[in-house]
């Protein structure tokens, strides 16, 4: 049964990020759907559950799992409130939103109780590379050759439209957006970057890393690179190997240089605020009457090039959160109360479960942290130090992403983490064994 358990933690590392985002059953009210993947969670929580049946409810409590239950429970105490106090949350779509997280926060409790031993670290490790392998060929593909896109980032194409990459766009590979894609990109980075110093066989580890940085080069996300590089720094001073800094910038200044779109977006962020003070210079000298002739000043393009997707997130998105907080502070207004995306998965927290959901969520990072800092202090060159160090890493590099995406309520990463986090957390206590 154990080898069983350990292929279907295998099945999800795999399938997760693997399968396009198809859906198998629309749900009314929303266009978003039930696809295959959470049948195929669905099916692991069965057996979880089931097994917890047949050992009278028996589990391995941690703090960090009893964390998770407590921001559960909020979540859940949220909910109702959301949906019968403050009415600020639909009951359909409240309880949805709710049990979706439910079923990304499982994947912790079952990769826990499933890794028995070290040898299986080993597997699924593998697993994880070879799986970041065809997420990159196929995103490589997109860009290239015209592999299918499959995204949700509106309602007409999140009902599984096979499309192919239009010009100037960016490849989002198996995932919904591209955003996601650069997000699961540095799981296999870090485990690279953690692996090499004591691999036997590097090429093969640095032909992979140079296709998946490729492929986060071409998902264009100016956050995540930047993220990337940061963690990556911490993650180099983590396993000793503080001359590697210079290649990682080496690795940095080309990457911005060879990708045309990451390279536009930087200098348009940089260009765009340094006309600020320009432009504002001007504004203030210019006297005179005005002719009747002239552009409304409505109709009339921005002096200063805008930041679209920033300015969103500035003037609608993040007010709109905040809004959200001032009608209910301690348990916010529900899941599912400030829309689909709000740009902020804090600010998300805060909104629709308060301040007591945001306290929940930063406590299960806080524990998770805590106990990986034995091993970051007294770090050994092997596969399971390299494992948990890696993905502690790619936590803090979903942190950082975390102030401008909601990153931890994508299905594919959020799924992917939780599991990830599950697993290294097992992998803790057995090292400590």
């Amino acid at each position: 049964m154990s080898d069983i358990k350990t292929y279907l933690l295998a099945l999800v590392l795999i399938f997760i990020p693997l399968y396009p985002k198809f859906p198998l059953v629309s749900v009314s009210g929303t266009f978003v759907a039930i696809r295959l993947e959470d049948v195929l969670l669905a099916f692991v929580a069965g057996i979880f559950t089931w097994g917890l049946i047949k050992n009278r409810g028996l589990f391995e409590f941690t703090p960090l799992s009893r964390a998770l239950l407590l921001y559960l429970t909020v979540g859940l105490i949220a909910s109702f409130s959301g949906i019968f106090l403050t009415r600020s949350s639909a009951l359909t779509q409240g309880f949805l939103h709710y049990f979706r997280r439910l079923e990304y926060m499982s994947l912790f409790f079952v990769g826990y109780a499933w890794l028995k031993g070290l040898k299986q670290v080993n597997f699924l490790v593998r697993v994880v590379l070879m799986t970041s392998l065809l997420v990159a060929v196929y995103g490589l593909g997109q860009q290239f050759f015209g592999f299918p896109v499959v995204t949700t980032t509106n309602s007409e194409f999140s009902k599984g439209l096979a499309l192919t990459l239009g010009q100037g766009a960016r490849i989002n590979s198996t995932f919904a957006g591209h955003y996601d894609l650069a997000a699961f990109s540095v799981f296999p980075l870090f485990l690279i970057i953690a692996l090499l110093p004591f691999a036997s066989r590097k090429l093969p580890l640095l032909v992979l890393a140079a296709l998946v940085y490729w492929t986060l080069l071409l998902s264009a996300s100016r956050i995540t690179f930047a993220s990337f590089f940061l963690s990556a720094a911490v993650l180099l001073l983590i396993i000793r190997r503080p001359l590697w800094l210079l290649p990682l910038a080496a690795a940095a200044i080309i990457g911005v240089v060879v990708s045309p779109q990451l390279l536009g977006r930087y200098r348009s962020l940089i260009t765009n605020h340094l006309k600020i003070s320009l432009v504002s210079t001007v504004s203030a000298q210019e006297t005179g009457s005005k002719d009747v002739n002239d552009t409304p000043d409505a109709l009339k393009p921005p002096l200063v090039p805008e930041d679209r997707s920033f300015n969103i997130r500035l003037r609608v998105e993040w007010p709109r959160a905040l809004r959200a907080v001032s009608k209910n502070p301690v348990l916010g207004t529900g899941f599912s109360s400030v829309g689909l995306a709000v740009d902020n998965d804090y600010l998300r927290s805060l909104a629709e479960s308060g301040i007591l959901g945001l306290a929940a969520f930063l406590l299960i990072i806080a524990r998770y942290f805590k106990t990986s800092l034995p091993l970051i202090i007294s770090y050994r060159q092997d596969l399971c130090h390299a494992f948990v160090i890696s993905v502690t890493c790619s936590l803090f590099s979903l942190l950082i992403n975390a102030v401008f995406i909601d990153v931890f309520a994508a299905s594919k990463i959020a799924v992917f983490t939780w599991l990830c986090l599950g697993l290294t957390e097992k992998t803790k206590a057995l090292i400590r064994q």
